[in-house]
């Protein structure tokens, strides 16, 4: 058998993507600590928020044109049909709770009837 030690060929890889972090996290802190950054930051997430809702605006719109349902749309009829389900269980619980034991079930009907020979 061979004397030499078990290769892992991706430990040079490994090795040099835990120095790429290592690199990334140190600048990217010294990036952060600058107020010009996350000044920068916020006015980028703001950016994308208003264009975020730029694009439901007017997708919401198209739908309507075309006599469609939006998203918002489906999110209101889900809330109503839970709560149709929540007063329908309610309601089962209370005739449940009005009614007396169930009622035994009906006897099986006798087949006395024979197939013709």
């Amino acid at each position: 058998m061979s004397d030499s030690p078990n290769l892992d060929p991706f430990a040079l890889a490994r090795t040099w993507m835990a120095q790429w972090e290592k690199l990334v996290n140190e600048h990217g802190t010294e990036m952060l600590a600058k107020p010009e950054a996350a000044q920068a930051m916020q006015a980028m997430s703001g950016a994308a928020i208003q264009a975020q809702a730029a694009s439901n605006e007017a997708t919401g719109r198209m739908l309507a044109a075309a006599n469609l349902p939006s998203r918002a749309d489906f999110e209101a009829l889900g809330t109503r049909l839970a709560n149709v389900e929540a007063s329908l269980s309610r309601i089962e619980a209370l005739l449940r709770a009005q009614s007396p034991e169930a009622a035994p079930s009906r006897p099986a009907v006798r087949r006395t009837r024979k197939p013709p020979e």
